[in-house]
């Protein structure tokens, strides 16, 4: 047995005496190291944790013939060495992210496990995946899943080179930015079945909000004073709201402020003066909880063929306008095919800030982990792009000079 159970007898500050289960093993050099048993109460408890720690290599052994499944086993379970160590590196160690993460091991093992890690091709795994009909969103976080895999390797003597791997194309339709013209004739409150669907929406146009970032918002959230909205939580599909951000976790919740122009502010100000809510109040609910997320969305469409911006598939087929368009969810259809969803109000903020912050500044705001993300949502429509040439009045005087003198 590579590691051994010991308790401890502590002392409280009001000298009660109690003990705490640990284990012990010897590392490569010989030197003798001690952890807790994590929530271990009991020696049976303490000896079922050890059980699911990786053998010891043999001091200055490397591992070559290390089967895959002989590392993957041990990980995304909670309580486990592995995922204390995601926790401590700030990665995500919540429930649903583990099981999420577990269904990909559980498939890589079926498919990889009884394969030295040395054996596994990059080119084979590509060629299976290939054949897998599954979005290239899938197939890309079942690769995160398999180098993770690698990076475990060195902790039972395996150094083996994690391969390079090609990522998969995008399958879904990245969603489009609105005009300026649209976004006029959307914003108005008739569009709307109420003041809340309108100002939700709106806010999340002004600080650049994912949906479940603006449905999470608290009124103590909102600082009128400084002109300051802060990020500090979502609501995820099912309405539970998280203590931390889409790319947080709970030790590192990456929390964000973003600054909110006037004029939403000035109406939210107005809206929140009647409603009489604790600072602990969603601002945006139906009977005390935050809107549905699916309840969101329709009412979006539904606006947005309100503002004549998206139509049902009658009113196209009876104005003798049909063709084909983007399908959104079940109400509306865009015509051109363009994708005119919730988080393109994110993609349009992010578009039109673009224009006179950098990614570097404009990344704070988002909230993005890097640039290239910031890049990735900043598209321009023919408005942006004409206010952004410079004048050119006497340059294109000289242009076609030619042409005057006659040759």
């Amino acid at each position: 047995m590579d590691y051994h159970v010991f308790r401890k007898k502590k002392i409280d500050k009001k000298k009660n005496v109690f003990y705490r289960w640990y284990y012990y093993y010897y590392d490569n050099n010989g030197k003798k190291i001690q952890k807790a048993c994590p929530k271990c109460k009991n020696r049976s408890d303490s000896e079922s944790y050890i059980r699911t720690l990786p053998p010891l290599a043999a001091p200055g052994a490397i591992n070559e013939n290390l089967l895959l499944k002989q590392i993957a086993e041990k990980m995304y379970i909670p309580g486990s060495e592995h995922v204390d160590r995601r926790r401590q590196l700030g990665k995500s160690t919540a429930l649903e992210t583990l099981t999420e993460s577990r269904g990909y091991i559980e498939r890589i093992i079926k498919e990889w496990g009884d394969y030295a890690l040395k054996d596994i091709d990059s080119e084979d795994v590509i060629t299976h995946l290939l054949k897998i009909k599954r979005s290239g969103s899938w197939k890309n976080r079942y690769i995160t899943i398999l180098k993770e895999i690698y990076t475990e390797a060195p902790r039972y003597g395996c150094k083996t080179r994690t391969p390079d791997f090609p990522t998969f194309a995008r399958n879904s339709k990245k969603a489009d930015i609105f005009t300026s013209a649209e976004l006029a004739a959307l914003f108005k409150p008739a569009n709307f079945p109420d003041i809340q669907f309108f100002l939700l929406f709106l806010l999340s146009l002004s600080g650049g909000l994912r949906l479940g970032e603006a449905r999470a918002i608290r009124r103590k959230q909102i600082l009128f004073e400084k002109k300051v909205l802060i990020v500090d939580g979502f609501c995820k599909r099912n309405g539970d709201r998280t203590v931390y951000n889409k790319t947080g976790t709970p030790e590192n919740p990456k929390l964000r402020a973003v600054w909110i122009p006037d004029f939403t502010l000035s109406l939210l100000f107005n809206y929140l003066q009647g409603a009489a809510l604790d600072p602990e109040d969603f601002i945006f609910s139906i009977a005390g909880k935050p809107i549905r997320q699916d309840t969101a969305e329709v009412v979006f469409i539904r606006a947005l063929i309100n503002a004549g911006i998206a139509y049902t598939r009658k009113q196209l087929i009876e104005s003798g306008t049909w063709k084909t368009g983007h399908v959104v969810k079940k109400t509306g259809i865009i015509p051109g095919g363009r994708k005119l969803v919730p988080h393109s109000l994110r993609f349009t903020y992010i578009s039109r800030m673009r224009l006179n912050l950098s990614a570097r500044d404009l990344q704070v705001m988002t909230g993005h982990t890097t640039e290239a993300m910031v890049e990735y949502y900043n598209q321009k429509d023919i408005d942006s792009l004409i206010k952004t040439l410079p004048p050119a009045d006497t340059a294109l005087e000289t242009l076609l000079e030619f042409r005057a003198s006659g040759s």
